[in-house]
């Protein structure tokens, strides 16, 4: 029972994360291309695809609340165990899949802003201060204290 409903998560969880992986990579060429629409439309499918993992994440915790998959694994026959090891492993691979996708869009996004402030800088340049500012202090004024006191 136990090894039927862990490999149901974990096929939901690798085909949602094969869905997020899609999304990073289409989101990869919507910013070279500088689409804001379809980026906004991107973030709002992979905002719901997160709600999604998080959903089976909850699932997870309350079907295996003490189990983990390599408990799961000691108890199962071989034909079994190699599918169970197999979905992890292609999990692993989409884990990594993912972060390097995010890494490079994250990488994309920063050079995006890095553009649009260079471009604002240059548009508006900065400008002197209008009002009086004294820049030249009076030679005959000092501030430190003087052997003379000139009030005695």
């Amino acid at each position: 029972m136990e090894t039927v409903q862990m490999t149901s998560l974990l096929e939901r969880l690798l085909q949602s994360h094969t869905d997020l992986l899609s999304l990073g990579e289409r989101k990869t060429e919507v910013l070279k291309s500088g689409d804001m629409k379809s980026l906004d439309v991107l973030l709002k499918e992979e905002d719901l695809q997160v709600k999604r993992l998080q959903q089976i994440e909850k699932e997870r915790l309350v079907k295996f609340v003490n189990v983990t998959l390599g408990d799961v694994l000691e108890q199962v026959e071989e034909p079994q165990k190699e599918r169970l090891l197999n979905l992890q492993n292609r999990l692993i691979n989409i884990y990594d899949d993912l972060k390097d996708r995010n890494q490079l869009n994250q990488v994309l996004l920063e050079q995006s802003l890095q553009y649009v402030n260079m471009s604002l800088s240059m548009m508006q340049p900065q400008s002197e201060h209008v009002t009086y500012n004294q820049t030249k202090k009076n030679p005959y004024h000092n501030n430190a204290a003087s052997l003379f006191d000139s009030k005695a």
